[in-house]
């Protein structure tokens, strides 16, 4: 049988003895009811959440989770902002995409950030539509929209 001696110093557990790739910290944020909007410039879903990273090396992996997708008109689009600053580096694209009438399939996207701080930053999830017509990314009887963050050691 194999043991495992431990030092007088004991097991370093800290952020800054943790290998890089591990996960550090995970943070989560739900809607608390329907998501929709007729807008056709991003705008909030409502949903977001701040974390501090324990370096400025470390980067934060951001995973937007939709239970269902409902379109009145043509398309829509999600995306993630870190403050005030879309993580997609485009006004009129996100991170995710539809263009079909209704699906009730849940569908995730994710973007990995490096915000290189170790300030409290804030990430919340937008959307749009194309053209005026009803978008909704969140129905209270098909699930939650949630913002997963989880910091990764760099």
């Amino acid at each position: 049988m194999a043991l495992t001696k431990v030092q007088d110093g004991g097991l370093n557990l800290t952020d800054a003895g943790m290998p890089a790739g591990s996960v550090l910290q995970v943070l989560s944020a739900t809607t608390n009811g329907t998501v929709n909007t007729t807008s056709t410039s991003f705008v909030t879903s409502g949903v977001s959440q701040a974390i501090t990273p324990s370096s400025t090396s470390n980067k934060i992996l951001c995973i937007v989770s939709i239970p269902s997708w409902y379109l009145a008109g043509n398309e829509a689009w999600v995306t993630i902002y870190r403050g005030s600053s879309a993580l997609s580096g485009t006004a009129t694209y996100g991170i995710m995409h539809q263009n079909v009438t209704s699906t009730y399939a849940p569908s995730t996207g994710q973007i990995l950030d490096s915000p290189n701080t170790t300030s409290a930053t804030t990430y919340t999830v937008y959307f749009r539509t194309s053209n005026g017509d009803s978008t909704y990314i969140s129905y209270v009887s098909y699930g939650y929209l949630t913002l997963t963050l989880m910091e990764i050691a760099g």
